[in-house]
């Protein structure tokens, strides 16, 4: 769990509070963001804050189903196509993208 991401997810919808968060790898070698407490509610708010999150996705690799309508966080290949696709998603300052690989270890 990385204390700055779920941080980083507060700012980024701040009417929508994050306990935690932390990068999920699956059974399929993909990566994402699970939220807790209102994943659901959390992702759905994101895209609506963000519609530009998966013309981004699709730069960094993401896999196509996660990107339609009803899915929640988008899929990636590596850690660190999900790290940068959020860091360029909440234009993170330079600081921000390398503390943010720093606490969950990329």
């Amino acid at each position: 769990m990385s204390k700055l991401l779920a941080s980083i997810l507060t700012r980024a919808v701040s009417d929508n509070y994050v306990e935690r968060a932390e990068v999920v790898k699956s059974s399929v070698d993909l990566y994402w963001i699970t939220v807790t407490p209102s994943h659901d509610v959390y992702w759905t708010r994101f895209r609506g804050m963000y519609p530009h999150f998966s013309r981004v996705a699709r730069e960094y690799g993401a896999i196509g189903y996660s990107l339609t309508p009803g899915w929640l966080c988008p899929e990636f290949p590596s850690k660190e196509d999900l790290l940068n696709w959020l860091a360029d998603t909440l234009s993170l300052t330079q600081g921000e993208r390398k503390l943010l690989r720093l606490s969950v270890g990329v």
